[in-house]
């Protein structure tokens, strides 16, 4: 049995391990993002919820790294079908976009938060950490749910450029929408 034959008998089990790992992955994340903003209305969060918080983002990383694996594994189960694919194509450079936003979600604005304390996150002078904190949100939810999509249809019929089109699209009115919802959030509140 060579290599690829190899691959070609674990492709069901690759597969199964990469839709099982989105949907933990975009389930956790949603729920964070959803929990983030929740629990940011009193403006501070207890140590109970930063410990929610750090699991989900903890199921998150498994979910990403299970995904690139599994990924890996399907994509060398026919490397001559999906090196062509829009779909696929769209898939990898959505999901290193993702990758790069949980990178800087967690480097810049998690560890500022842990660093600083929960209510420094609030104070007028860290305006920009929290729209960083929105707008990574936003790319998150948007990401999460692009690759769900492309990954349950069975085909796509548009390029890799207009898939990418369209995701980056979402992604700036889901940013706009972010910096607005963050603006009301904080600015209108504190001229009360």
């Amino acid at each position: 049995m060579n290599l690829l034959s190899i691959f070609e008998f674990i492709s069901p089990f690759s597969v199964t391990i990469h839709v099982l790992s989105v949907v933990c992955g975009m389930g956790a994340a949603l729920i964070a993002d959803l929990l983030f903003s929740f629990y940011s209305k009193d403006r501070s969060f207890s140590r109970m919820e930063i410990s929610t918080l750090e699991i989900l983002s903890r199921i998150v990383k498994i979910a990403l790294y299970a995904i690139v694996i599994s990924g890996i594994l399907v994509f060398l189960s026919d490397v001559e079908k999906y090196i062509v694919s829009a779909k696929f194509l769209a898939k990898i450079t959505i999901l290193v976009a993702l990758v790069l936003n949980g990178y800087i979600l967690n480097t810049y604005v998690w560890s500022h938060i842990l660093a600083r304390g929960s209510k420094s996150f609030f104070a007028p002078n860290e305006k920009v950490v929290r729209q960083v904190a929105f707008v990574g949100g936003a790319i998150s939810v948007v990401s999460w749910i692009t690759l769900f999509m492309l990954g349950t249809l069975e085909s796509v019929p548009y390029t890799y450029a207009t898939i990418l089109s369209l995701y980056a699209s979402a992604v700036f009115l889901g940013a706009g929408v972010a910096l607005m919802v963050e603006a009301l959030e904080f600015e209108f509140k504190r001229r009360k």
